[in-house]
């Protein structure tokens, strides 16, 4: 099996050129499709997204669906990032931008929970969340040291380590 790996700028000319058909995105040089978005799926982020925003008070702003740039061979395109605020036109936000990425997991949880968490550690994020939606589950990992560690997360809300006034109702999500 050859396996052909792209750096960013060959990744956008690929999508320029038309030959990106589908939803994907750039994780270590290799383009993976991205699964399709369930009502489930879709109702969690538009919750989640309005929750933070609510909540913001320009102290982040709230990136849904959007790369982020971690490196010359990687670009995900993680379901929820909160982010320094600014504007973001010559890049797109990297790790020392970036407050928090969450993944929400109704068919991907297995990736979620091992090559992006892997991803998203040895990038420098210092806040990762796996939803997963059919456990009705929040996973939270933290950065310490050169890892994403899994810290406790509580029954009913769970908020961002870098702004702990921000609240999301876990009730909300999967009630």
């Amino acid at each position: 099996m050859t396996t052909h790996r792209f750096n960013v700028t060959e990744y956008y000319r690929l999508g320029e050129l038309g030959l990106l058909d589908q939803r994907t995105e750039l994780i270590e040089g290799i383009i993976v499709d991205m699964e399709p978005i369930g009502p489930w799926h879709a109702s969690i982020g538009d919750i989640l997204s309005k929750l933070f925003i609510e909540q913001a008070q320009d102290r982040y702003k709230v990136r849904v669906q959007y790369p982020i740039d971690l490196g010359p061979q990687s670009q995900p395109q993680p379901d929820l990032v909160l982010y320094r605020p600014g504007t973001y036109r010559d890049r797109h936000p990297n790790p020392a931008d970036i407050f928090l990425v969450v993944e929400i997991s109704d068919r991907t949880l297995e990736f979620d929970l091992n090559e992006k968490r892997a991803l998203y550690a040895n990038a420098g994020i210092a806040e990762y969340w796996v939803i997963d939606v059919k456990s009705k589950q929040v996973q939270a990992f933290v950065r310490d040291g050169n890892e994403l560690k899994q810290a406790p997360t509580p029954a009913s809300r769970i908020s961002p380590k870098a702004f702990p006034d921000v609240n999301v109702d876990l009730s909300q999500l999967f009630g």
